[in-house]
């Protein structure tokens, strides 16, 4: 374990609906960057699927999740959406504009991309807050050196 692996996170399913095609990738990088207007950030591989289809759309959705939905953030994490649809056999809502809520999430955020950023071999989606669901007041998962999350590979 290196000093990176102090550093923990909430753990999300991030969600995209890119050309009638609903995907999402178990992601642990997001921060808060504005208040004032409220906007977040996340990091995805570039190679992942799900970094293709944000580049094909112009919003997605943030599934900050429960403790006991570890499970689903595995699958979403050790997946690929070019292989399987996610969703297929999952009882999941959809969003005022169609974008996925999974089962087991604690708080909802969707936002617009607003700002695309280069960071190495990732990168970094800028959105803007349009909308934010609260489902319960309970701690979210997390991810850090402690968590028994499996390393996700996939998308």
């Amino acid at each position: 374990m290196d000093a990176l692996g102090k550093i923990y996170s909430t753990t999300t399913i991030v969600t995209m609906n890119a050309k009638e095609k609903a995907n999402g990738i178990a992601i642990a990088w997001i921060t808060r960057v504005s208040i004032n207007p409220p906007m977040i950030a996340i990091s995805v591989g570039k190679t992942r699927y799900s970094h293709t289809l944000l580049n094909e759309t112009d919003r997605f959705g943030v599934c900050i999740m429960r403790p006991e939905a570890e499970k689903l953030v595995n699958f979403f994490g050790s997946k690929s959406g070019r292989d399987i649809d996610k969703f297929a056999e999952l009882d999941y809502e959809k969003s005022p504009s169609g974008i996925p809520i999974v089962p087991g999430t604690l708080a909802y955020i969707e936002c617009t991309i607003k700002e695309k950023a280069d960071a190495g071999d990732h990168t970094i989606f800028i959105g803007e807050v349009v909308l934010q669901k609260l489902f319960g007041n309970d701690k979210p998962l997390l991810y850090g050196e402690h968590s028994m999350l499996n390393p996700w590979l996939r998308d």
